[in-house]
């Protein structure tokens, strides 16, 4: 269809087009922006997998890791620079070293609380997004087999187990008004387990 090809091209959406069991490419695959087998196929290649995210978490809690192990470490030089240049301790020397002591031991704690703070977000995003795939992936199931109960209410064979059964002609064109038929015309009745052959003897209206 020509409107369904512009409106393909013109989408500012990227779309995979993954029609499935054809044997020849359809317009719409020449106008998305890729093309697959199969709607599976289709899924498959706009997923990331799940290891792939959990790599970028890891890389995100290393250099975190190495952004706050990196001052520290360079702030604890400096100060065991400033305590050897002090020389030998006396009662002033003794009081700067325990206020830097202090000073340190409070930026310590700040950087490690930092970080504690930040690994939490992290293991909460890493939550969500666990359940976000789980969500995603439970969803197209539901819908799979609402459309299978749909089909199977929509069944004519549901019908001719309770009794019905299916005319037609030889040919196959379906018998459903008494004026389609006439005296010695030949019909085929489809029952559930098999069909059966008749000649119309009298044709009568209800």
């Amino acid at each position: 269809d020509e409107n369904l090809a512009f409106t393909i091209a013109d989408s500012p959406f990227p779309i995979i087009s993954g029609v499935g069991h054809e044997t020849d490419f359809t317009i719409a695959d020449f106008c998305a922006d890729l093309r697959a087998p199969t709607p599976t196929a289709a899924a498959e290649l706009c997923a990331q997998p799940q290891r792939v995210w959990a790599g970028v978490l890891q890389a995100m809690a290393l250099r975190l890791q190495n952004g706050i192990d990196r001052p520290l470490q360079a702030n604890s030089q400096r100060l065991d620079i400033a305590v050897s240049r002090l020389g030998a301790p006396s009662h002033f020397i003794t009081r700067q070293q325990a206020r830097l002591a202090l000073h340190r031991q409070n930026l310590e704690h700040a950087q490690r609380t930092g970080f504690v703070r930040l690994q939490t977000r992290i293991e909460l995003f890493d939550t969500r997004f666990r359940q976000a795939i789980k969500s995603s992936t439970m969803q197209p199931k539901v819908h799979l087999e609402k459309a299978r109960l749909r089909l199977d209410l929509l069944n004519p064979g549901l019908v001719l187990k309770r009794g019905y059964a299916w005319l037609a002609t030889p040919d196959g064109h379906a018998i459903t008004r008494i004026g389609q038929t006439h005296k010695g015309q030949a019909l085929c009745a489809t029952l559930m387990d098999g069909q059966v052959d008749l000649t119309v003897s009298s044709p009568r209206l209800l």
